[in-house]
């Protein structure tokens, strides 16, 4: 045994060295039972994040599916802006050749 290990064995609490070295080992047992316990409960913690994260996540691709059908009716309406547009100016412009008919048969 090395002397770091004696002396870490001599420092704890008990009545002669085997009852400290007993007192270590119950000492790791215990604690291993309790960080068992600890990873347990970090564990269902992750699972909640992560479910937490997968909502967000189909969330944010619905909202981008929403943005996406948004931006289409955008540019679809702005098309039908210009349609209109266009057409006023068609009928603007007949106006001005019936007008010019009538003109000319009014002469």
């Amino acid at each position: 045994m090395t002397q770091e290990v004696y002396d870490y064995i001599e420092q704890q609490a008990g009545n002669g060295f085997n009852e400290k070295f007993e007192n270590i080992i119950l000492e790791a047992k215990k604690g291993e039972s309790e960080r068992k316990k600890e990873l347990a409960r970090l564990d269902k913690q992750i699972r909640k994040q992560q479910q937490k994260q997968n909502l967000v996540f189909s969330q944010l691709t619905n909202f981008d599916y929403f943005l996406n059908s948004f931006e289409a009716a955008s540019k679809s309406l702005n098309d039908l802006k210009c349609h209109l547009k266009d057409a006023g100016l068609s009928l603007q412009r007949i106006e001005e050749v019936e007008n010019n008919i009538k003109e000319i048969d009014n002469e």
